[in-house]
């Protein structure tokens, strides 16, 4: 069952919506203190056994069906578009801290970083990780995130993430 704040969360990663107001310049860390982080490492839907995606919580039958017969994706976004609907926003949040296709750090697409969890605002999380490209490695991308997110979003974040 989803709490409010995950509830929150998924409301704002799907709407768009602003969590802070600042000017460009300045740097401002959401405050996510409460927020808990998995550290499961997250299924890959290309490479997940039937069995193993029938075990996700969050995924019909009718899902499961769809991911098998259109695999391999070829990114998040081509999945987000059969597995998304008559979904809710907290829905998909809890499901794609479970299963998820990474996106490249140097070659992702927009629509692909919108659809990683975060604290931050879809369009604002994907502004950050196109306004630092080239990451030369995870390190760099960590660094530039931890600007805007707490060192625990980072570490979630970067499982999300590859460096291509």
């Amino acid at each position: 069952m989803a709490t409010i704040k995950q509830f929150l969360i998924g409301v704002v990663m799907i709407s768009g919506l602003t969590l802070s107001a600042c000017s460009e310049s300045e740097t401002v860390v959401v405050d996510d203190s409460e927020q808990t982080y998995s550290s499961a490492p997250l299924i890959n839907p290309n490479e997940a056994s039937p069995a193993q995606l029938a075990s996700v919580e969050g995924l019909r039958d009718t899902d499961v069906a769809a991911i098998l017969a259109g695999r391999p994706f070829s990114s998040m976004s081509s999945l987000h578009a059969i597995i998304s609907v008559g979904k809710e926003a907290s829905e998909l949040t809890d499901l794609y801290g479970r299963l998820f296709i990474k996106v490249g750090l140097n070659t992702g697409a927009e629509e692909d970083y919108k659809l990683i969890p975060s604290t931050l605002s879809p369009r604002h999380l994907a502004h950050e990780f196109d306004e630092y490209r080239p990451y030369s490695s995870l390190d760099d991308f960590a660094r530039e995130m931890k600007k805007y997110v707490s060192d625990a979003e980072v570490e979630n974040l970067k499982r999300y993430v590859t460096l291509d």
